[in-house]
């Protein structure tokens, strides 16, 4: 998962990637994804179209992401 240096006795903790199955999101990490994406939303009010487009993609991206946070961190919490 982490890509360490040859012969390093640990992974190469500065060098996380979104999507590898090693990422650790706290519940603040998903509530800055959720901000993030409201400022995205607001910036893309001020755009031309295609500009708008794709920062509404990233900011639905980012809901996603802290939306499956919450699933997962519900998911833990009913398994204790």
């Amino acid at each position: 998962m982490c890509e360490p240096d040859p012969g390093a006795t640990a992974p190469r903790q500065y060098d996380c990637r979104p999507g590898c199955a090693n990422t650790v999101r706290t519940d603040g990490h998903a509530l800055l994804l959720r901000e993030r994406a409201g400022e995205l939303d607001q910036l893309a009010d001020r755009l031309p179209p295609p500009l708008a487009r794709r920062l509404r993609t990233n900011a639905a991206r980012l809901r996603a992401t802290a939306d499956t946070h919450d699933s997962t961190a519900q998911s833990a919490e009913a398994l204790r």
